[in-house]
């Protein structure tokens, strides 16, 4: 054999041509072949899903059953009871600190016109403490029909009222009623309301009487004075501020009214009422 004939026979040899038919039998048994792994993948991913599902049931229910709650402790009540904050959690008997939705209870509790806030801590494993905040009286609403505690946020708040509410000042010139059918405007008055009985307290004797019936005025009742204001009662309240060294033995000397609606003025009449 000679030297071109064995290097001939090393080279390595080309592929052969597809014979007919070997192509379209490959494709058939893929074409077999695919949906099979299909059914098979489809099936090995079902099982691993509700697997994981049951998995996590059974986690949850594990939890839930470990921090069932058995406590629950109820601070900052004043006026209300125990037994009325439980009735509005309204929690079911196999509740835990996992399952229950606190934004939920949050609403629920607030909802309460003599609650102002509340907030919850879980305490591993089966305690629920409830702190709750109450509203004050800042004031007394005397409508036609009845009497109504009033907080500083100018909130309605429903209820026979106490002897402790007889130093509190008084608001006149808005019904319930009104405070149901118009909340903002009314929580918007009884608030400046408030407010301005507790600024003229601070300077003169006496119990305010203070008629929020106009949107626009509110007029404050002291023993001896009776002030008028519009809308930016604090600026007004300032400017008299400035003025009162000078008219202050005008003012003691007789009853007086004092407008301050006006800009810029500070207007003092003899009080005839």
């Amino acid at each position: 054999m000679g030297v071109r004939d064995i290097l001939s026979s090393k080279q390595p040899r080309k592929n052969r041509p597809l014979k007919r038919g070997d192509g379209v039998r490959r494709s058939e048994k893929i074409r077999k072949t695919s949906p099979i792994r299909r059914v098979v993948m489809g099936s090995l991913l079902a099982g691993l899903i509700v697997g994981v599902v049951i998995g996590g049931r059974t986690a949850i229910r594990s939890v839930n059953a470990w921090t069932k709650i058995q406590q629950v402790t109820i601070v900052g009540l004043e006026r209300l009871s125990r037994e009325e904050i439980t009735a509005e959690l309204n929690l079911p008997s196999d509740s835990s600190l996992w399952s229950i939705d606190m934004d939920q209870l949050k609403g629920q509790l607030e909802a309460h016109p003599w609650i102002r806030s509340v907030t919850f801590d879980r305490v591993l494993l089966h305690s629920l403490i409830v702190q709750v905040e109450e509203r004050q009286p800042a004031a007394l609403l005397r409508a036609a029909k009845a009497t109504y505690f009033l907080d500083g946020e100018g909130h309605l708040l429903p209820g026979e009222t106490t002897k402790a509410g007889e130093a509190l000042p008084v608001l006149e010139g808005m019904t319930s009623k009104f405070f149901t059918q118009h909340q903002d405007e009314s929580h918007r008055r009884a608030k400046q309301g408030i407010h301005l009985a507790e600024l003229l307290s601070e300077r003169f004797p006496g119990r305010p009487t203070v008629n929020v019936a106009h949107p626009h005025t509110t007029i404050v009742d002291l023993p001896r004075f009776r002030f008028q204001f519009g809308q930016e009662v604090d600026q007004q309240w300032e400017r008299f501020l400035v003025l009162y060294p000078t008219v202050k033995d005008a003012i003691e000397r007789q009853s007086q009214e004092v407008d301050l609606r006006f800009s810029q003025k500070v207007i003092l009449r003899k009080r005839t009422l």
